[in-house]
């Protein structure tokens, strides 16, 4: 299948997505300054995560990786957009508590891994398919950090 303008375009909003969690994070980490370190490296993470996004697009528009455009529609990609950018101005205008921030977080990590938003990708590449598990194993440690976290808070 060929490398379409759709498949770019969710792509995009996919990278996108990432790079507004790791703003919502690093407004996180401005905000919480005993937790500092915690929120900064999230933020880093999810950058890679967006980087990854974007080496897995040009794969595709090589041939080396099938997406399934089908996966997700284009409206909920944006909804989920649309939900980060009001978090992302909340962290930055009000005063929120710790343990809301922390709740956010766990509400994200927690809907990327139960809507399995990376099965969007498929290839036959060992190379791709260990870079597909880093990211979801990244996900999975950014929820269990997170859970250990609000733990302590709550």
């Amino acid at each position: 299948m060929s490398y379409s303008e759709k498949q770019r375009d969710l792509l995009e909003m996919m990278a996108t997505n990432e790079e507004a969690i790791a703003r919502l994070y690093e407004a996180y980490s401005t905000k919480f300054t005993n937790y500092r370190e915690f929120w900064s490296q999230l933020a880093n993470e999810e950058m890679q995560h967006s980087s990854c996004i974007s080496k897995l697009s040009a794969k595709a528009k090589e041939g080396d990786v099938f997406i399934n455009e089908g996966r997700f529609k284009r409206e909920a990609i944006q909804t989920f957009s649309d939900y980060l950018n009001r978090e992302i101005i909340k962290a930055q205008t009000q005063d929120i508590p710790l343990i809301t921030a922390l709740s956010t977080a766990l509400y994200i990590e927690q809907s990327i891994i139960e809507h399995q938003y990376f099965e969007v990708f498929k290839t036959d590449s060992v190379e791709l398919k260990h870079l597909l598990m880093e990211l979801s194993q990244a996900t999975d440690d950014h929820l269990n950090r997170v859970k250990r976290v609000w733990s302590e808070n709550r």
